[in-house]
C-alpha cells in the first residue's frame, strides 16, 4: 500500500474540508472564490478530478494503464465543462458527489500495488504523478483558493 500518498491526500483533503467548514453557507454558490467560480462549484470540481484519479488507478490496477490518455492541453476545456456541469448541482449533492469521489479515490490507492506507482500511464505521467495532481496538490491548490477568498474578506470587513 503506497502509505505516503494516502497519509497525503487524507491530510490534503482534510484540510480542504476543514476550510469549508468557514464558508458560511449563504456564500455557497456567491461566485468569487476563484474567478468567477463559488464554493460549490470548487466542490464539484475537485469531485471530478477524484472521479478522474480513481479512473486513473483502476486502469493501472486492471494493466490498462496505456488507456489513459489524458493530456493537460485538455484541461481548461475539462474545467469549463466541469464547471458548466456543476452549476445545475445542489450545494449537498456537491458535498455528497465529492465525499463518494474521495472514498473511491482513496479506496484504491490504499489497495494499489506499491510498483504500479512508477507505471507510465498512455499519456506518459506516472500513477503517481497522476495520483499528486489530481489529489493532494489539487485539494491544497483549491484549499488555499478558500483560505485566500475568507483571508479577504476578513480584511475589508476590518477596513
Amino acid at each position: 500500500m503506497p502509505d505516503d500518498l494516502v497519509r497525503d491526500l487524507d491530510a490534503s483533503r482534510g484540510a480542504f474540508i476543514e476550510a469549508l467548514t468557514n464558508v458560511d453557507e449563504d456564500l455557497v454558490t456567491v461566485p468569487g472564490v476563484m474567478d468567477d467560480w463559488s464554493v460549490r462549484d470548487l466542490v464539484v470540481h475537485v469531485a471530478w478530478w477524484s472521479e478522474h484519479g480513481a479512473d486513473a488507478l483502476a486502469l493501472a490496477a486492471a494493466g490498462r494503464g496505456d488507456d489513459f490518455g489524458y493530456s493537460t492541453e485538455e484541461t481548461d476545456a475539462m474545467n469549463a465543462r466541469i464547471l458548466e456541469d456543476g452549476r445545475s448541482v445542489s450545494p449537498a449533492d456537491a458535498l455528497a458527489r465529492e465525499e463518494a469521489a474521495f472514498a473511491s479515490f482513496r479506496g484504491r490507492l490504499a489497495e494499489l500495488d506499491d510498483e504500479l506507482l512508477a507505471l507510465r500511464l498512455g499519456n506518459g505521467d506516472t500513477v503517481e504523478e497522476v495520483v499528486r495532481y489530481d489529489g493532494p496538490d489539487h485539494y491544497a491548490e483549491h484549499t488555499a483558493h478558500l483560505r485566500g477568498w475568507f483571508a479577504e474578506d476578513d480584511t475589508e470587513a476590518e477596513e
